[in-house]
């Protein structure tokens, strides 16, 4: 670089440092992130990666639980089909029998609805126009008709739930593979108070902003404590049900075995991990036959909370405080094979509402 160039760089370098024409040039460094911030982002990270997880298997499931109410409601079409059908031939065979004795002709085999002999036999019915109704020919052709068509529904019913049954698995895999992360990066980085503070500030800020309640689910009221002006539930008095690294997903409404609908927040976790009162109040213990093990808590705010598929017992039925051991997380009941709790919130005693929001907060 000539003597030149080298003092118009210097004076350009320096027009910038004190700023042109008297006006100060505003400093581009960004203010490096502590390593607490740092540790709180990948906490963060990890469990919206495990929750997104658990959304994915949850979805899945209930696919599946569709598949499989619509698979039943076909099969059962097809047996009443069947059975009509089969008294609808056993009519006309009894014609049929009763036309041969009398010396009107032979009789085709009338052993089923398909095969080699479907053309004769449908030739033969038709000769028989003149023992029986028309009415009744017709209904056969229908229901045959309809029969083949269902059945068809069927099978490709059944193609569709094999994969679904496939697809779950996956998911399954994918969600168990992701909370071993978050359980991971957990342990490490919740040690810190300072990178628990940090998670504390975020969580309330985004419980002002209303981050929570997007998109929730919109009840009937039952009274005024806990509902926002928009219809949504949000429980501000609980603290997280379980005691641990979780994983969750919004399944409201999701359809269940037996016509059902999902009433509660699936959270995942390893079989044994403590589960605590939300509130205070009083707990009692029964065993059903969907939820398994489950407990109640009669909270001291007015408020029932509702605890399925527990591994097993903390204590009996008692007084229990706001974060008081109460059971552990489990699969009992219907939910074999994924070890999760099951949890409800119904406001003043009522009917449940989508506890999502609230456990979305709390956790």
């Amino acid at each position: 670089m000539s003597g030149r160039l080298r003092s118009r760089f210097a004076l350009f370098t320096g027009l910038l440092a004190i700023g042109v024409g008297g006006v100060a040039v505003p400093s581009l460094a960004v203010t490096p992130r502590s390593a607490a911030e740092r540790a709180a982002d990948e906490i963060e990270g990890a469990r919206e990666r495990a929750n997104e997880a658990a959304q994915a298997l949850f979805d899945a499931e209930s696919r599946l639980d569709g598949l499989r109410l619509e698979e039943e409601a076909t099969a059962q079409e097809v047996a009443d089909l069947e059975a009509r059908a089969n008294a609808l031939s056993s009519t006309v065979q009894e014609l049929a029998v009763r036309r041969f004795m009398s010396g009107s002709g032979s009789v085709p085999l009338l052993s089923g609805l398909d095969g080699p002999t479907e053309r004769v036999q449908k030739e033969f019915f038709v000769s028989l126009a003149t023992d029986t109704s028309q009415a009744t020919l017709d209904e056969f052709d229908a229901v045959a008709s309809d029969l083949a068509d269902k059945r068809e529904r069927l099978a490709a019913q059944q193609t569709e739930t094999a994969r679904a049954i496939v697809e779950l698995e996956a998911a399954k895999k994918r969600a168990d593979v992701e909370l071993e992360r978050l359980e991971e990066i957990e342990a490490k980085r919740l040690a810190d108070e300072k990178v628990r503070q940090i998670l504390a500030a975020r969580r309330q800020a985004a419980l002002q902003s209303g981050a929570f309640t997007s998109g929730a689910t919109v009840f009937q009221r039952y009274g005024t404590a806990g509902f926002l002006s928009s219809g949504v539930y949000l429980d501000g008095s609980i603290i997280c049900p379980v005691l641990g690294s979780t994983a969750f997903g919004d399944t409201w409404g999701a359809p269940r075995s037996g016509g059902r609908r999902h009433e509660g927040v699936d959270m995942l976790g390893p079989t044994g991990l403590q589960l605590v009162a939300v509130v205070s109040g009083y707990v009692t213990f029964k065993t059903g036959l969907l939820g398994g093990l489950v407990a109640t808590l009669e909270g001291d705010n007015g408020n029932t909370y509702f605890y399925g598929h527990l591994s097993a017992y903390e204590g009996s039925n008692r007084t229990v405080g706001q974060g008081d051991v109460i059971g552990y997380l489990g699969d009992t009941g219907n939910a074999q094979g994924t070890p999760h709790l099951h949890f409800e919130i119904r406001p003043n005693r009522g009917r449940p509402v989508n506890p999502y929001p609230s456990v979305r907060a709390a956790c």
